[in-house]
């Protein structure tokens, strides 16, 4: 005679117990700001930086790898910012979800050109895989569903210490972006070869519906010469067909005024001022192009 009471006992306390841990889950995500940027897995440091970028669309995007996934973005409460950043990646990733429909189309793409072959003919990456499931979408439009919402991640950011804490102050450059006009022989290789005719496509069709590209140099380690041959004539090929402009801030920033984690990624506080460096270009060509 007991048995139905016991059993909607057990169920009301496993439903108070959830129903407590969604609050506290709250309480983190949104007051405390616990929301998560770099987590101790790749693959959800990706995801929910895709899922920031779900809707609506930003008044900038960022694609590339893990380089530009440091860069503070929705995932972390910079709301002007998508971060396309794809660890393990390259920023085909967020370009071909941008053209699938999985995320919303920005006023801006900037794309990363350090790593536009990362990953060369080993087909999508799992982050892309995950971004194509149905649970994406929800945990894009329901946050504590999302990702960044994760409690393993949001303590491993705060240990971290690497949560956004503003805009920083942009980086003075002596050159505007340009189109790069000349053009550059390479002997790319057939798996090279799809890889920048895919590019092509992609970005081509973002522009012709309306999104404004501009193409970054970076500044992460240093590239092996056939690297850097490779993607300067890819950048020469980009910029003079789609009429792209381009910018070289690792030419442009002294290695010596940026923190670095590593040899490649920045630290957080340079990060903030690189983002904050390509917002102002990216209005500033607005303005020069209206």
């Amino acid at each position: 005679m007991n048995q139905p009471n016991s059993t909607m006992r057990l169920l009301t306390g496993i439903a108070v117990a959830m129903i407590l841990c969604f609050c506290i889950q709250g309480v983190a995500y949104f007051f405390l700001h616990w929301r998560t940027g770099k987590t101790e897995s790749n693959y959800f440091s990706t995801i929910s930086r895709f899922q920031g970028a779900v809707a609506p669309g930003a008044e900038i995007a960022v694609a590339g790898s893990s380089i530009t996934g440091r860069l503070p973005g929705r995932e972390v409460g910079n709301t002007l910012v998508a971060n396309l950043g794809s660890d393990g990646g390259s920023p085909q990733d967020g370009i071909l979800l941008m053209t699938e429909g999985f995320l919303a189309r920005p006023e801006w793409l900037v794309v990363e050109t350090n790593t536009l072959f990362n990953g060369v003919g080993y087909g999508d990456t799992p982050a892309v895989g995950g971004a194509r499931d149905p649970w994406f979408a929800i945990g894009g439009r329901f946050p504590l569903l999302g990702a960044s919402a994760r409690p393993s991640g949001m303590l491993y950011s705060r240990l971290l210490s690497r949560s956004w804490t503003g805009t920083g102050k942009p980086f003075p450059l002596g050159k505007s972006p340009e189109i790069v006009n000349e053009v550059r022989s390479f002997d790319f290789t057939p798996k090279e070869r799809e890889r920048l005719e895919a590019l092509i496509s992609k970005m081509g069709e973002l522009r012709r519906s309306g999104v404004k590209i501009l193409l970054a140099k970076y500044p992460a380690g240093e590239m092996k010469p056939r690297d850097q041959e490779r993607m300067d004539a890819t950048i020469a090929r980009i910029s003079s067909e789609l009429r792209l402009p381009y910018i070289d801030l690792a030419g442009q920033i002294p290695r010596d005024s940026l923190e670095f984690t590593d040899s490649v990624h920045l630290g957080p506080a340079s990060a903030s001022r690189l983002l904050d460096t390509l917002l102002a270009v990216c209005r500033d060509l607005d303005i020069a192009n209206p």
